[in-house]
């Protein structure tokens, strides 16, 4: 499991601007450049907020994904989906 690089994602897309970029820009291909599993990009790249929770991303860390719109997840549907309600494809 590459939690750490998970956690690392989410914290270079908050606090690195020219990160943040790349990834609001080229999501998957800048995901692809962290050693994850394929069943962690496959939960992270689809927005499945529960999953990458149950990975061990940091709580605190996972507000990101809605804050900078990463993956389809929005303010509206973070917490639909934290909490297993919203079902990610």
């Amino acid at each position: 499991m590459s939690v750490y690089s998970m956690n690392k994602i989410l914290y270079l897309t908050e606090n690195d601007a020219a990160f943040r970029q790349r990834i609001q820009t080229e999501a998957e291909a800048v995901v692809k450049e962290f050693p994850l599993t394929d069943e962690e990009f496959r939960a992270f790249t689809s927005g499945d907020i529960l999953a990458v929770f149950n990975m061990g991303v940091h709580p605190f860390l996972l507000s990101n994904f809605s804050r900078h719109g990463l993956f389809g997840v929005t303010d509206k549907n973070y917490f639909p989906r934290i909490r297993g309600e919203e079902k990610v494809s």
